[in-house]
């Protein structure tokens, strides 16, 4: 069984900020395997049916699993199964089988019937789709729909390694999985075509079930099927995870939405949509999703024990952690867009043609990067005050609004107005998230907020100043006739914005900032 004790003691010495830095270098480990499996989709397929087919294949999918399991169970199991491990670690262990056995069993029998009904499906998702495109998509949909069920046994086990603030293996599982699909485009693919693929997805999730798995065994977990559905902690989650069913994220259903839009615009546009968002959501995950994942278990433990003070004072500490890192690598994003597609899917059959479309895609996503890296700690902040009513209706109306809007720009400006929906969409989904999440926190600091705020602010466009001049400077001197000259010109250009980001942050008293580099130093100097 879990030990009460060893709990404690991980809760004492564990910091935020250092199992934020934990899970960020995990995140961008993965995130590079999954830059290099991206690059290797684009090389090998270019922007085109195959990978227009691949990416709209995961839609159904990916929205049960995150409709259900991952934005949904996760958010209500935590905060429970951590307010039962602090009084009883016995009951939390059976109410953590509980539910494995009962979404295990769930989510097969949904996979199931949705198995039959996949051509139906499609014809909603794709509605663009036809002859072989639409073949292909029905027969890797299916497929996929293995995933959904390994993931949800995944995630169980890795809700607890999150309660117990045991990150690495949680983090690592991506990448494992990321590997899986590499496999799949490397070797099945040029044996078994289209569905070679669908064999790397496959392997990888069994891999992201296994890595978890073993973490929270290691961890003192001990399975044993349980069906304890009267338990008051189980009704509990089911209590919160009901409403949060409603309210699936905007970046997965705008992902659907862009499928379905996409589908009936020029071939390629689903794929330069999906490789654009891919490449944003590096800073995403590294910093929004890391902390706010990081954040999580302690908002739950200050809000169980009634601490409204703590509760406060991590939040605010957290958000400002978050943008400190995102608004600045938003407007080195925006500058140096063109330079990170070409060097991160310019090759084989990606041209010129889809590498500008893709470039001014990212570009676009850049400007909503700091919108959709809070949203994560905000939606949380809500959670972790067992709250999942708000959020949901929040997400519904941002949902509803990122359809119409993406519809609306589609016609004009094609593919990029898929991502102008998105953008907008999220930026509002934050603001409204904040404004409802602020009329619960009683003696919330908002003044030393937009303070430091305001500073990470123009200490960024001083670093978006510097960063244009070099790069200006840099191609008069340089012909960008090589990758090589082009990835030079990156690093000098967005090194040297980063420099003046970080000295203007220490002179304008970002603690962030002194914090940042007091780590460098004790990492380098020991």
């Amino acid at each position: 069984m879990i030990s009460r004790n060893n709990f404690m003691q991980i809760n004492n010495k564990s910091s935020i900020y250092k199992a934020a830095t934990i899970l960020a270098v995990f995140t961008l480990l993965s995130r590079l395997v999954g830059l290099f499996r991206d690059r290797l989709f684009a090389s090998t397929f270019g922007a085109g049916d195959v990978l227009d087919s691949y990416y709209v294949a995961f839609r159904i999918p990916d929205l049960v699993f995150n409709l259900l399991i991952l934005g949904t169970l996760s958010v209500a199991f935590i905060p429970v199964f951590t307010e039962y491990f602090i009084k009883d670690q016995d009951e939390a262990n059976d109410i953590a089988n509980t539910v494995l056995s009962v979404t295990f069993v769930g989510m097969s029998i949904i996979c199931a019937v949705l198995f039959f009904i996949v051509p139906e499906i499609t014809r909603l998702t794709a509605p663009g789709f036809s002859g072989v495109k639409f073949d292909n998509t029905v027969m890797l949909t299916r497929l996929f729909l293995i995933s959904p069920i390994l993931f949800t046994i995944s995630n169980v086990f890795g809700s607890v390694l999150n309660s117990l603030k045991r990150f690495v293996l949680v983090s690592l599982a991506p990448i494992i999985y990321n590997f899986g699909i590499i496999l799949g485009i490397v070797f099945f693919y040029p044996r078994y075509g289209i569905m070679g693929l669908g064999y790397g997805v496959v392997i990888g999730a069994v891999l992201h079930l296994v890595v978890q798995m073993l973490g929270a065994l290691s961890a003192g977990f001990v399975l044993k099927p349980s069906w304890n559905i009267h338990h008051v902690g189980v009704k509990k989650i089911v209590k919160l995870f009901i409403p949060r069913i409603f309210g699936i994220d905007n970046a997965q259903m705008s992902l659907l939405i862009a499928g379905i839009i996409g589908s009936l615009l020029a071939s390629g546009t689903v794929a330069i949509f999906n490789l654009a968002n891919n490449l944003q959501a590096v800073a995403i995950g590294m910093f929004g999703i890391s902390f706010a994942i990081a954040a999580f278990p302690d908002l739950s433990e200050s809000f169980a024990k009634g601490d409204n003070l703590l509760f406060n004072k991590i939040f605010l500490k957290t958000a400002i952690n978050i943008l400190f890192f995102v608004i600045p690598i938003s407007i080195l994003i925006i500058l140096l867009r063109a330079q990170i597609i070409r060097l991160v899917l310019g090759a084989g059959h990606f041209d010129w043609e889809a590498t500008k479309l893709t470039a001014n895609a990212l570009g676009i996503f850049a400007i909503s990067i700091f919108a959709q890296s809070i949203s994560p700690l905000f939606s949380r902040a809500f959670y972790a005050r067992q709250n999942t009513v708000t959020p949901v209706l929040i997400g519904l109306s941002t949902l509803a609004l990122n359809a119409v809007l993406s519809f609306f720009f589609a016609k004009t400006y094609g593919a990029m107005g898929l991502v102008i929906g998105f953008s907008i969409s999220n930026i509002v989904n934050a603001a409204a998230l904040f404004i409802f999440l602020r009329k619960h926190l009683s003696d919330f600091d908002d003044k030393y907020l937009f303070k430091v705020l305001s500073k990470i602010i123009m200490a960024s466009v001083l670093l978006g100043i510097g960063t244009y001049a070099a790069a200006h400077l840099f191609s008069i001197f340089f012909n960008l006739d090589s990758t090589l000259k082009v990835l030079a010109q990156a690093v000098v250009a967005g090194g040297f914005g980063l420099v003046v980001f970080l000295g203007a942050a220490l002179a304008f008293g970002i603690e962030e900032a002194r914090t940042a580099v007091s780590i460098v130093k004790r990492k380098i100097l020991g």
